[in-house]
């Protein structure tokens, strides 16, 4: 959690507000590189476009036990 009004108090007193957009845009990367490594599990009763099964995703690594990938394999077979 960062305290923003801090952060622009400091910048304003060191004369460095010109680094305020760099600053805030380097946050915004690192929260979204934190939020990709966050834990999460779909299950097919979550999210309608899984077939069956469930979708886990814990530090960055994704675990898929749906029928998605065999569904996708029968169907390119069907049709070539």
């Amino acid at each position: 959690m960062i305290d923003y009004k801090t952060l622009v108090a400091h910048l304003e007193k060191t004369g460095r507000m010109k680094l305020l957009p760099r600053v805030l845009r380097e946050l915004k990367m690192h929260a979204a590189r934190a939020e990709k490594l966050v834990s999460k599990k779909e299950t097919a009763k979550q999210n309608p476009a899984l077939i069956s099964g469930w979708r886990s995703i814990e530090n960055g690594v994704l675990t898929d036990t749906t029928a998605k990938r065999a569904l996708l394999e029968i169907y390119k077979k069907a049709i070539s």
